[in-house]
């Protein structure tokens, strides 16, 4: 019997100047300490695991694995600090970028479901914004947003979550721009397409969906976060990430790029996320990679989502018999991202199956 495979790939885009800052070669991977009880059976995902870290020069990694909704394997590779002194524990938080998305997609149908939004839902009418720059911003709903066709190209004009800099002079802001002022900016700019003519990968239409959901559930996106998928999951490393160190959580790992790199804030619901490996693996046990709720002991979906940012690489993955798989690392080569995350997967895949 043949089983589809369904592969997501979603990434957030690099920016030039965000370029690894520390100058010291990671340890070869064999000499990498490692956190976490050693799993029979697993002993080839250890060592894909080590490898990857070696090909692209990350110093830190957590992995976790569940089958049939228990947990089965979670290890921490490297270091949590740049000065090599304290190994990286399994529930240590590292950033998920791209992966990010999966939870707003989570918290979107869910107030769907109840009836709070709908797909057809016209997002900037709900948020009370006329369009200024484009009459047609007025036709892009709910379901544009989810599904990237809401008329948005990064490709032709750039990706105004990277560019907060162009938002603040364009609104005259006394402050670092917000989320909300990015959504109130694009409101002045053309569309590149009409809603719903063809898919383009957009960051900034999940920015607007952060602000739908915002409305719709009543709060900022954080408590919603928290109040409708952590708690009701018992998830407590799951929240919005910080840019500066001094602001992280204390098990936050450490990254190679410079603290002002890009804005891990104004990124919150496309790429602003952080967490554990293992408070991912509970979330995909309760949630398909495309948000819809997963039945207890539901199997049959392959799905693969990706997130990447410069010092970041993250991977989830959900198998047809049940396995659910998670991998964070502190690291990505710049110029070929795109071939190392098809590396890690096949790799990863290939280890789990060996067990």
């Amino acid at each position: 019997m043949r089983t589809a495979f369904t592969c997501v790939l979603f990434v957030a885009v690099s920016i030039a100047l965000a370029r690894p800052t520390v100058a010291d070669a990671p340890p070869a991977p064999d000499r990498l300490p490692v956190t976490g009880p050693a799993v029979p059976g697993y002993e080839p995902l250890d060592k894909a695991v080590a490898d990857f870290m070696g090909q692209i020069r990350a110093t830190a990694a957590t992995v976790a694995v569940s089958g049939g909704g228990r947990p089965a394997y979670s290890r921490g590779f490297g270091y949590r600090d740049a000065r090599r002194q304290t190994p990286t524990a399994p529930d240590d938080l590292l950033r998920l970028a791209s992966v990010s998305k999966t939870v707003a997609m989570a918290l979107a149908k869910g107030l769907i479901r109840e009836g709070k939004l709908s797909y057809d839902t016209k997002a900037f009418a709900f948020l009370g914004l006329a369009p200024a720059g484009d009459p047609r911003l007025a036709d892009v709903t709910v379901r544009h947003l989810l599904e990237h066709k809401g008329g948005w190209d990064k490709a032709v004009a750039g990706d105004f979550m990277f560019q907060t800099t162009k938002v603040e002079l364009g609104l005259g802001l006394k402050y670092a721009a917000r989320p909300a002022d990015v959504v109130r900016y694009m409101t002045t700019q053309p569309l590149q397409f009409a809603p719903g003519e063809r898919y383009a990968y957009s960051n900034f239409g999940y920015c607007a969906l952060g602000r739908v959901i915002e409305k719709a559930a009543g709060g900022p996106y954080a408590d919603v976060l928290k109040s409708r998928l952590a708690d009701p999951l018992k998830i407590a490393d799951l929240k919005p990430g910080r840019s500066k160190a001094a602001d992280r959580d204390p098990r936050e790992v450490g990254y190679p790029i410079r603290d002002g790199a890009y804005s891990v804030e104004v990124l919150d619901v496309p790429g602003g996320l952080v967490a554990s490996a293992p408070a991912l693996i509970k979330f995909l046990d309760a949630y398909w990679v495309n948000g819809e709720p997963r039945r207890p002991g539901a199997k049959g979906q392959t799905w693969a989502f990706f997130g990447s940012l410069p010092g970041t690489t993250a991977m989830i993955t959900q198998r047809p018999d049940g396995t659910n798989v998670v991998v964070l690392l502190n690291a990505r080569r710049d110029a070929s991202f795109e071939a190392d995350n098809g590396t890690l997967m096949k790799d990863v895949l290939a280890a789990i199956g060996a067990k």
